[in-house]
């Protein structure tokens, strides 16, 4: 019983790092620009497998949203892509990063 106390808290541990670790949401390990597709990390257990993100592709986005601590991406269904960070101060510099990738895409910043 104790072992499964003891595994319970690692995986918990872990957990939080990668979900709230600042050095996770780098923009440049969130968004890995690959020519004409773009990869997005945007689960914490993206970081540790690629097959968890999102390959789209850059012509698809057609707008880019930032609305609090949530930068969302839009294609022309309006399907969005979100990727979630643990504070605005962490999800502005991958924003700004995103619309650097996505210059044709249409910007909007919502102040929650």
């Amino acid at each position: 019983m104790e072992w499964f106390l003891v595994i319970c808290f690692i995986i918990s541990v872990t957990s939080l790092y990668f979900s709230y670790g600042s050095r996770h949401y780098i923009p440049e390990k969130v968004l890995v620009d690959m020519g004409e597709q773009v990869f997005i990390s945007h689960l914490p257990v993206a970081k540790l497998n690629k097959k968890y993100g999102k390959t789209i592709p850059k012509s698809s986005v057609t707008k880019i949203q930032l609305a609090g601590n949530y930068v969302s991406f839009f294609n022309a269904s309006d399907n969005a892509v979100d990727i979630w960070a643990p504070s605005d101060r962490l999800a502005k510099p991958i924003f700004e990063y995103a619309r650097g990738i996505f210059k044709d895409a249409d910007v909007v910043v919502i102040n929650c």
